[in-house]
């Protein structure tokens, strides 16, 4: 693995493993915002308004405590969830901070020495990485209690305690260039643009949790009533400084306006028979924007098939920056830049009304338009404008229930034996895998992902915020993996998506999960050993179950019922047991083809609660596991 591989699967570990700490952000952000509301409205001595001071300093507490949280969640990420590793990190800390306190006696005041997350951050790694080396470790048995996991805590305090002798070294430099470098993004007109724009452009690489911490946890200083120095634009927020919220502010037009906006284009500019699909999922996305500030699902709609369409959603990014630091717009979240967010900080909020006025239906404005404009002039495949071969592409996997998905996605990821490591983020699963060539990127797609991203052994599957769900469906697949079935295809011809189905019944999955083939002979014959349930009078559809119950309907064309069976000979009945590859019906494929909308033929199975794995092994091939 080269130098910049293992630099990035590091960063890729390190950013997923901030996400925990930052998990717990939410609830800080809404005690305060309760305690403020109670604060606020009710006089000082009555009973509420103590209530309001509870919530308020409980909440501003995790504010305060958020270095020992990343301490504690960075340690977890990366021994996968190891508690000894969290004790052992929150004391190793602990050890850090104290160190580091009688080196700041022999320094001016001025240059007190604070690692703020950082710190947390590097103990936490520290820990994390006593505790994979020696969790296992047995002593002498005069000395066994402390063998193992016992052992963990003990080691990190001792090794924090050289981090800490060696932080005190080398750390005021680095504190002095992180201040130089906060003023300056504070200070400059610039700044709120450079982060949301940054934050964009690292999104599809998913290191963006990586560069945001400066901003949120470590620029700017604010001291509070009660003499307590808080870090970072968030904190800072919810503590009560005006002057905090500009980094923040800038992500805001983008998640309530600009992302849904451009959704709303790719809607209008799909093709008409493909748009109400279309505006199912993008309306989908818009909402996920607007009530989460999840943007994935957008992003990545238009990310790898129309690139240029993301090089101007991180120049509008950046706009976005520049309008709110001229609006004066301070705003801020503890998650994400959602309207659940914007709630959340509204006693805190400068110039909101600029917002909602002008800068965010500015940056709306703009975001249609340029998706709007660019689509149809630069001929961009954006969701709903494919061709029918792009949709055949992404046929390579198709499931029946989410167990059943997440089995088909460990087949398109190489299978078990490909995975070195499975973890997952808010949006998109992270692994590291054996080889790169054996992962599917088409069928990862046709499963649900809005995009792959491989460098080097690492890869990130983008499944929203059924991310983490997906990743422990997948854990038990491997530990308890379907058994493949003997299943043939019923009619010989090319499997494509069953989204791609002219006929909503089907394409939607109304009657349930599938595929779907275009015939080349015109004779259906039985997938597996059944029992033929329903054999329609026009012998255009046939349904059948086998011994485990897995129910199957074989719909020949679509509309081919208003056909009146002309073209149709059948050779069952129903209640007959009939042999996997046994003939169930000719059918007239030219007729079809003349007559009926099409003679595309869907294969639905229909039991939704039976787990099916269908795994497409070349173009006219397929394999079922039960």
């Amino acid at each position: 693995m080269s130098i910049f591989s293992k630099a990035f699967t590091l960063l890729q570990k390190v950013g997923q493993s901030l996400m925990i700490p930052v998990s717990v952000l939410p609830a800080a952000g809404l005690l305060v915002a309760l305690g403020r509301i109670l604060k606020d409205n009710f006089d000082a001595a009555s009973m509420v308004h103590k209530i309001g001071e509870v919530f308020f300093s409980g909440g501003l507490a995790i504010f305060e405590q958020l270095p020992v949280i990343f301490a504690m969640g960075v340690a977890i990420g990366f021994t996968g969830g190891a508690g000894a590793a969290a004790l052992a990190a929150g004391a190793g800390y602990f050890t850090l901070v104290n160190v580091l306190k009688v080196i700041s006696g022999f320094t001016p005041a001025e240059m007190a020495i604070n690692t703020g997350v950082f710190g947390g951050i590097a103990a936490g790694g520290v820990s994390a990485y006593i505790y994979n080396r020696y969790h296992t470790t047995t002593l002498p048995q005069v000395l066994g209690f402390f063998s193992g996991k016992r052992l963990v805590p003990i080691l990190a305090s001792a090794a924090c305690l050289v981090l800490g002798l060696l932080l005190g070294v080398f750390w005021p430099p680095i504190q002095s260039g992180i201040h130089s470098v906060g003023l300056l993004a504070l200070n400059s007109d610039l700044g709120p643009a450079m982060y949301a724009a940054g934050k964009r452009l690292l999104i599809p690489l998913g290191l963006h949790h990586v560069y945001y911490p400066p901003f949120l946890f470590e620029f700017g200083e604010f001291v509070n009533a009660a003499g307590q120095t808080i870090k970072g634009d968030s904190p800072r927020f919810f503590a009560g400084d005006p002057s905090a919220g500009r980094f923040m502010a800038s992500e805001f037009p983008i998640m309530l306006f600009g992302l849904p906006m451009a959704a709303l284009a790719m809607v209008l500019r799909a093709k008409p028979e493909r748009r109400k699909a279309i505006a199912g999922i993008m309306v989908s996305a818009a909402l996920t924007s607007i009530i989460t500030g999840i943007t994935e699902p957008i992003e990545f709609a238009f990310l790898f098939v129309a690139p240029i369409l993301f090089v101007f959603h991180v120049l509008l990014a950046f706009l976005s920056g520049v309008l709110t630091y001229q609006f004066d717009i301070h705003l801020g979240y503890t998650f994400s830049a959602s309207l659940i967010d914007f709630v959340l900080g509204f006693f805190n909020q400068k110039n909101s009304m600029s917002f909602w006025l002008i800068v965010g239906p500015i940056m709306g404005a703009l975001y249609f338009s340029v998706f709007y404009t660019l689509i149809p002039m630069l001929n961009l495949k954006t969701p709903g404008r494919e061709t029918e071969e792009d949709m055949a592409a992404t046929a390579a996997q198709v499931t029946t229930t989410g167990a059943g998905r997440a089995a088909d996605i460990l087949v398109a990821l190489g299978g078990a034996s490909n995975i070195e490591s499975l973890d997952a983020c808010i949006t998109r699963l992270r692994l590291v895998v054996n080889n790169t060539d054996k992962v599917n990127k088409e069928a990862l797609k046709g499963l649900g992902s809005a995009g792959v991203m491989i460098t080097g052994k690492n890869v990130q599957a983008i499944f929203g915020v059924e991310s983490d769900k997906i990743k422990d469906q997948i854990k038990a697949v491997m530990a308890n993996k379907p058994t493949p079935s003997s299943f043939i295809t019923p009619i010989e011809g090319d499997i494509l998506a069953i989204e791609a189905t002219p006929d909503e019944t089907f394409s939607q999955k109304i009657l349930g999960e599938g595929y779907l083939i275009r015939p080349t002979k015109g004779v259906v014959v039985a997938p597996f050993d059944a029992e033929v349930m329903h054999f329609f009078p026009t012998k255009h559809a046939i349904a059948l179950k086998n011994a485990d119950d897995v129910e199957v309907l074989i719909h020949v064309g679509i509309d081919t019922v208003k056909m009146e069976g002309r073209g149709f000979k059948g050779f069952v009945q129903v209640g007959d047991q009939v042999k996997q590859g046994q003939k169930l019906i000719e059918f007239d494929l030219n007729l079809i083809k003349a007559e009926a909308k099409s003679e595309l033929t869907p294969v639905v199975f229909t039991n939704s609660d039976k787990k099916v794995v269908i795994s497409k092994k070349s173009n006219q091939q397929i394999e079922v596991s039960f």
